[in-house]
């Protein structure tokens, strides 16, 4: 046979084969197309070799649909799969006949996507990690895969929740490390790993977690743990200690604060002096500078256009006039009022404590109380809380104790914040001499500093008389009685004033006498009671004024008279005493030596080296010669200091000294101290200072 011969034997086979497969596949689809899925599955199981991909498309298509008894969707997933890969394989002509039977690429991807959403219903029905991760491991293409990924990573995060310990969101972040959970689920291994790895709460497991955990962000809180329990007795001594002990702890710059701000609660230049001397590694010597150089600078409260600022003692501007209300600077530190709310500036103007407060006070031995939300607390120079708000009422520190109501009783804690005696009085004052009053039940005692009972509360009001007695306060008397409660004998007491040089006025029967420390009437009642006799009768000094037969003198400790009584009116005792004759007055001293005549209409006794008088209805001030010091000139003049008169001319005030210099013009319509060496002058709107120590009137400079 020819080689012609056979090459057209061998090509007519191929053309039959292929003729016969082509029909084949052809018929499937027919059969396929008529629901007869028992045939078609049978010709595309024939054609799996010859036409791969449209066969397995064809099988995919019986699996899929329900209403066969071949129905299986994960082989209907393999044969989709198969198909599509296989796709690529087919000829051009094989591809393009099988068209009018809808198949091509994107059928076969349009099935897919439908097997892949029936698969994803069938999860649904009875969802799990494991069912959502096989789906999203089968069917990446599918448009379920961002739910599937949600579902499974949620069903994952909520089991590493209920398991709650870093080991499970460890395993859950390996698992998934692209999960939207991801964030969440870092910050809960790293909480857990803290939490797991400082159980003991110690400074040594926070030390053993920042040197095995670095990268750990909880490293930051392990740190300030460590300067937390270093610290909680807050002394010099503690953050002392913690800088040179931990000092890589990012709490050392606010150790070194700490630090200067105890030491500095005595505030003075001379302790910053020292505080540079005893640390000189303190990293912030130019701060001290520059606080010192504060430190020296006093300026006082001005007020411009109805806001306040600060100005110097020559009235120049240091601070504008920018807060609502201001204090003055004590300790360094001055509160002011900003938007309503309290803060504290230094005299550079910074801001030192933030304008959050609703109140505050100045700062006293390094600390100051606050009121934020209608409590109160206590905080430090650095504002630091000392006692964090939460008292409704506080009050201040006295012999190292202050006391406190946090509910509906009262306690006291020290200087540190310590709780010192519980919360159990209805009402407590200060420490005063080592003891303070309080009210148990309903009835008064006196506690010492650990909360013992001095003088048990055994009574409705009593106070202390001397240092080993108590008056028992009644409705219209008063007994004495020891700190035991064991009552004295003594005279009746109606009323009785404080121990002055060991003598307390008494009044008995409507008559006066003397009590001393002991209870006992070292001067009978049998003077006479007068006006004002609770304040002009008690002891100035040795001597007393008194009273009989509405004549007045002068005893001494003993009730020995030193001034007879013998005047119709008589003032205070001083050192030159006014006195009343013939309707005039005039001054005697202490001998009942007429000094200056009598020749006023009016005279008080002398104060602050002067003596007031009064000719017709004015008044002035003379020595102890006689002399004019302030002119007899004026409405009203009163003692202002051991210097100083306030005087008026109608409505108006002005200041002289006790030299007779007037240093204050009568141009204000008040004046009042407000601090040791400063008095406020009000003059309209305007607001001036008067500083005593160089008798200087200081009025803000125009801008």
């Amino acid at each position: 046979m020819s080689s012609l011969r056979i090459k057209i034997l061998v090509l007519s086979f191929v053309c039959v084969f292929t003729n016969v497969q082509a029909g084949s596949i052809d018929d499937a689809f027919k059969a396929l197309n008529q629901f007869n899925y028992f045939e078609a599955k049978r010709l595309f199981e024939k054609s799996l070799k010859s036409s791969q991909s449209a066969a397995n498309y064809g099988l995919a298509m019986i699996y899929y649909r329900k209403d066969n008894p071949f129905h299986q969707l994960d082989s209907a997933l393999n044969c989709v799969v198969r198909s599509e890969k296989s796709y690529g394989l087919m000829k051009d002509k094989q591809k393009e006949s099988l068209k009018k039977y809808n198949f091509d690429y994107l059928a076969i991807a349009s099935l897919r996507q439908e097997i892949s959403t029936a698969l994803f219903q069938r999860v649904l029905q009875n969802p799990s990690e494991e069912a959502y991760d096989g789906f999203l491991k089968t069917n990446d293409w599918a448009k379920e895969t961002f739910k599937a990924v949600y579902a499974r990573d949620s069903i994952g995060y909520v089991k590493a929740k209920t398991s709650n310990t870093s080991a499970a969101f460890d395993l859950f972040l390996k698992k998934y490390p692209q999960s939207d959970f991801q964030k969440e689920a870092l910050n809960n291994f790293y909480r857990l790993q803290y939490t797991e790895n400082t159980e003991g709460k110690n400074i040594a497991a926070f030390l053993n977690f920042e040197k095995q955990f670095p990268t750990n962000p909880y490293v930051a809180d392990a740190q300030d743990q460590i300067y937390h329990l270093s610290t909680t007795q807050n002394r010099v001594q503690d953050y002392q200690s913690f800088i040179r002990t931990y000092p890589k702890n990012r709490n050392v710059e606010s150790a070194w604060r700490k630090l200067y701000q105890l030491y500095m609660a005595d505030y003075s230049l001379e302790r910053l002096d020292k505080f540079q001397k005893e640390y000189p590694d303190y990293p912030y010597l130019s701060e001290l500078k520059k606080d010192k150089e504060l430190g020296m600078q006093q300026i006082i409260p001005f007020k411009k256009n109805g806001l306040f600022g600060w100005m110097d003692l020559n009235g120049k501007t240091v601070i504008p006039a920018q807060y609502s209300t201001v204090g003055f600077f004590k300790e360094g530190l001055a509160w002011a009022e900003k938007s309503g709310k309290y803060g504290f500036v230094n005299k550079a103007n910074e801001i030192i404590i933030p304008f959050k407060y609703t109140s505050c006070n100045d700062f006293d031995k390094g600390r100051a109380i606050v009121e934020l939300d209608s409590v109160f607390g206590i905080i430090d120079r650095s504002g630091a809380y000392i006692v964090e708000p939460q008292y409704k009422d506080i009050g201040q520190f006295s012999e190292g104790l202050i006391y406190a109501m946090k509910d509906s009783l009262y306690g006291y804690f020290d200087g540190l914040g310590y709780p010192r005696i519980p919360e159990q009085y209805e009402e407590a004052f200060s420490f005063s001499n080592g003891m303070a009053k309080v009210t148990f039940k309903g009835l008064e005692g006196y506690i010492d500093v650990y909360g013992s009972f001095k003088v048990k509360p055994l009574y409705e009001s009593i106070n202390l008389f001397g240092d080993s007695l108590i008056i028992i306060e009644g409705d219209e008397s008063s007994k004495l009685a020891t700190f035991q409660g064991n009552e004295l004998k003594t005279i009746a007491i109606e009323d009785l004033g404080m121990l002055v040089s060991d003598r307390a006025l008494v009044i008995s029967d409507d008559r006066i006498g003397y009590l001393n420390k002991k209870g006992q009437a070292v001067i009978p009642a049998t003077f006479d009671y007068f006006t004002n006799a609770k304040t002009e009768g008690e002891f100035v000094g040795a001597y007393a004024k008194v009273s009989k037969a509405n004549k007045f003198g002068v005893i001494d400790k003993n009730g020995k008279p030193v001034i007879p009584l013998t005047y119709s009116k008589l003032g205070a005792v001083s050192s030159l005493i006014a006195f009343e004759k013939a309707g005039k007055w005039g001054f005697i001293d202490m001998q009942n030596k007429v000094i200056i005549p009598a020749s006023y209409e009016y005279a008080e006794s002398f104060k602050s080296g002067l003596g007031v008088v009064q000719m017709l209805t004015l008044k002035g001030a003379i020595n102890a010669k006689g002399e004019i010091v302030i002119p007899i000139e004026h409405t009203t003049i009163k003692v202002l200091d051991d210097s100083h008169f306030i005087v008026s001319l109608g409505a108006f005030y002005g200041i002289y000294t006790n030299k007779g210099k007037l240093v204050v013009p009568l141009e204000y319509s008040n004046i009042r101290k407000v601090q040791d060496d400063f008095y406020i002058l009000s003059k309209g709107t305007e607001l001036h200072y008067f500083y005593v120590p160089e008798n200087k009137l200081i009025k803000p400079l125009k801008d």
